[in-house]
């Protein structure tokens, strides 16, 4: 029979197992990660490490990340299929980390079980396995702080780096370098002579990364960190939303957190170093405002640090408690994690689940259209929108990311217009810039529904609104791309008013859902308060009526709006023409059918 220690760490290596096909259970390609595949596809045919050629902007915040996935390419592997194999293999690292560490803490027999309660709760994780396989340096990053951590608890001189590493690989490793070294002062673990050389050591691994960034890239941060991050009490409102979703579904309301807390004083100085990063990488979280992907993401570097912190405060406590009962202890420790280990897979599986496949959906319609608009537009063209990744990575055209991610105008000069009201995250935009670079294509990740700040701010412009139409096209659903006429020559002009896009989108939203009377009047609404060339509600009006075969009606709604676009209303005319076909009015069927097929294109 395996003693206690060789029974737990076979135990482990059966949790890993697990682990990965938790992970592979949940295959899928997170669209961001598809801009950092751009840079990696770009570098590789020689444009250099840029978003769009000639454009040196550094849209991306995982440097070392892009370089493992370029040497990849270079040694002739799928960069996309090994960033997904440097995910799972940084999560079982983690799961290990976690239980050598509980491991080296107590030298009781009874911990060799013991240890393997936070690789537990890191199995049953959802979250933990969704980024895993996500694509994304999300859990490669959480595994090198984590082993940071673990060494600066030995005080071991190669967490230095290992922390280098982490910053190269996401700016807040250097957040938790610092963090490491004021808890050292703190707590006087090493001289200030030791200190300064070990800042002076971090200082030379991150030195020629930051060299590159002012020299290649002409900025301090990466791009994205001007364009999404702010300090405000707006932000730390979205940062406290995003954290309590996570302390519900994770963290049993909070619960979890409070046993290594009401525990403090039973704990190692190595366990308190944990406490002191991971609760202030939390208030950092808040600051910022969470992340705008939905699985949090950001709190995905701190599960090990809490769920250890947990088990260990569990530990103590029950030992403490029970001094002299170490089999009831022991029993009360394994019932207690294996309920919360059920619970931290059930509670939040269904909306896991919802999110997984929603982005799996938006990729894969990314992806065709992308597909279905390069072949028909070959050669160098432009497009603006909202949702870069997949889109820009199959595409190959030049992107104008209109939140500013990639574009270093926008991330720093934004122009936010009055009355524009979102729940994005993103909320940077300059649509007079945008506009003035007249891009071939705009693309809304919704269709011709805007809901992005940017995207909502476009109809307040006259330019867009005459000099841009929706083009319709079948990519496994039903597809619209804004296209530029090229014809508008006049001055851009903002409305004042931007209640009408409300109105607007909750038309567009009712009729979607066929519920005809509400988007009917939504549309009505939205047209006493629009500007007297938004045409689109009457196509819908008319659309609602054509649909009940009130034709009376419809009909001049629909005639009414083409007149109005100038015969860029593709809707109306393809409607029309098939009305006018039905009743034997042979000519005014093939005017409209004519129009329909002269702009319903994109090349």
């Amino acid at each position: 029979m395996p003693n206690a220690r060789n029974l737990s760490y076979l135990i482990l290596f059966f949790m890993i197992a697990l682990f990965v096909a938790h992970a592979l259970s949940l295959s899928f390609t997170q669209d961001d990660a598809f801009i950092s595949y751009r840079y990696v596809k770009n570098f590789l045919a020689g444009e250099g490490l840029v978003f769009n050629p000639g454009e040196q902007v550094e849209g991306y915040t995982n440097f070392f990340f892009i370089i493992l996935m370029i040497l990849c390419g270079r040694f002739g592997l799928d960069y996309i299929l090994m960033s997904k194999i440097i995910g799972i293999a940084s999560g079982a690292l983690i799961m290990l980390l976690s239980f050598l560490w509980f491991m080296r803490d107590s030298e009781e027999e009874s911990a060799n079980i013991l240890a393997l309660g936070a690789p537990l709760l890191l199995l049953t994780n959802g979250a933990f396995a969704y980024w895993s396989i996500s694509g994304l340096e999300t859990v490669f990053f959480a595994a090198l702080v984590f082993w940071g951590l673990y060494l600066a608890a030995e005080r071991n001189i190669l967490f230095v780096p290992v922390m280098a590493v982490a910053t190269l690989t996401r700016p807040e490793g250097g957040l938790v370098f610092v963090l490491i070294i004021i808890y050292s002062i703190f707590i006087k673990a090493a001289r200030r002579p030791e200190i300064v050389r070990t800042i002076l050591f971090y200082g030379l691994l991150v030195l020629p990364q930051i060299i590159f960034r002012l020299y290649y890239y002409h900025d301090l941060l990466p791009n994205p960190f001007y364009a999404k991050t702010g300090l405000s009490a707006e932000y730390f409102v979205a940062g406290v939303g995003y954290a309590w979703l996570f302390l519900q579904q994770y963290g049993l309301y909070g619960l979890l957190l409070l046993l290594p807390i009401a525990g403090f004083k039973l704990l190692n100085p190595a366990a308190r170093l944990l406490v002191w990063v991971s609760f202030l990488y939390a208030v950092y979280i808040l600051m910022v405002g969470g992340d705008v992907l939905h699985g949090h993401r950001f709190f995905i570097v701190l599960l090990a640090p809490f769920y250890l912190l947990f088990t260990t405060s569990l530990y103590a406590f029950a030992d403490r408690i029970l001094k002299l009962r170490k089999k009831p202890a022991m029993i009360a420790n394994y019932a207690i994690l294996i309920i919360i280990g059920v619970m931290t897979f059930l509670i939040p599986r269904e909306r896991l689940l919802v999110i997984r496949s929603a982005e799996r959906g938006l990729v894969d319609n990314m992806q065709k259209e992308a597909n279905i608009i390069h072949a028909a537009r070959p050669g160098r063209f432009t497009v603006a929108c909202t949702t870069i990744g997949a889109f820009s990575y199959y595409c190959d055209a030049i992107i104008i990311d209109m939140l500013g991610l990639t574009d270093r105008t926008i991330a720093h000069n934004p122009r936010p217009l009055p009355g524009i009201q979102s729940g994005w995250k993103e909320r940077n935009y300059n649509i007079a810039y945008l506009l003035e670079r007249n891009p071939d294509l705009i693309l809304f990740s919704t269709g011709t529904k805007p809901s992005a700040p940017a995207e909502k701010a476009l109809f307040l412009s006259s330019k867009f609104r005459n000099g841009y139409y929706p083009v319709f096209f079948q990519a496994g659903r039903f597809s619209a791309i804004y296209r530029a006429k090229g014809t508008f020559t006049g001055p851009d002009e903002y409305f004042i008013n931007s209640e009408f896009i409300d109105d607007y989108i909750q038309a567009i939203t009712y009729h979607h859902n066929k519920q005809y009377a509400p988007a009917f009047e939504y549309c009505r609404i939205c047209l006493q308060k629009a500007p007297a060339d938004f045409y689109i509600p009457l196509e819908i009006m008319g659309d609602i009526r054509m649909r009940e075969k009130n034709f009376d009606e419809g009909v001049p709604l629909m005639e009414q709006a083409a007149e109005l676009s100038g015969g860029y209303a593709l809707p109306a005319c393809f409607r029309l023409a098939a009305y006018y076909r039905a009743i034997g009015d042979t000519a005014r069927a093939n005017f409209y059918a004519e129009k329909f097929k002269k702009y319903n294109r994109f090349d």
